[in-house]
């Protein structure tokens, strides 16, 4: 069963205008220090922080709650595993509201996928349930 399906478009230029006019101001606004610290010393960070932007914005699309009602950018994380495949990690507040939001009886699952190509960022979350 499915909860909820976010996805979300980014054109990357975008992203590099505000980290070019903000820098670290803006870093520390809409992403962990963890995604800072990983994606600062990369060739690609404006490509890396656009898919986590990107991420951030297709999972609030796929929660139905947007960036509001507490929910903030710094709340969700985006993470690799060691195969490359991305996952979210999420604050303790977005689990509580994650779960507010889930049958009882169901245990929510977030997969996400990203896909990108010079000038865009694709990233599609889908939050299903399964059955405890």
């Amino acid at each position: 069963m499915i909860l909820g399906i976010g996805i979300d478009l980014l054109k990357v230029s975008r992203i590099k205008k505000i980290l070019d006019k903000y820098g670290y101001t803006f870093l520390s606004k809409v992403f962990t220090e963890n995604e800072i610290k990983r994606n600062s010393k990369l060739i690609s960070k404006v490509n890396k922080f656009a898919k986590c932007y990107a991420s951030k914005e297709a999972f609030v699309k796929a929660l139905g709650t947007g960036f509001k009602e507490g929910v903030s950018y710094k709340d969700i994380s985006l993470n690799n595993l060691n195969t490359g495949q991305p996952f979210l990690s999420l604050s303790r507040s977005i689990k509580e509201e994650l779960k507010k939001k889930t049958p009882t009886g169901y245990k929510p699952v977030v997969n996400v996928s990203i896909t990108d190509e010079m000038e865009y960022v694709i990233a599609n979350v889908i939050i299903s349930l399964e059955k405890k």
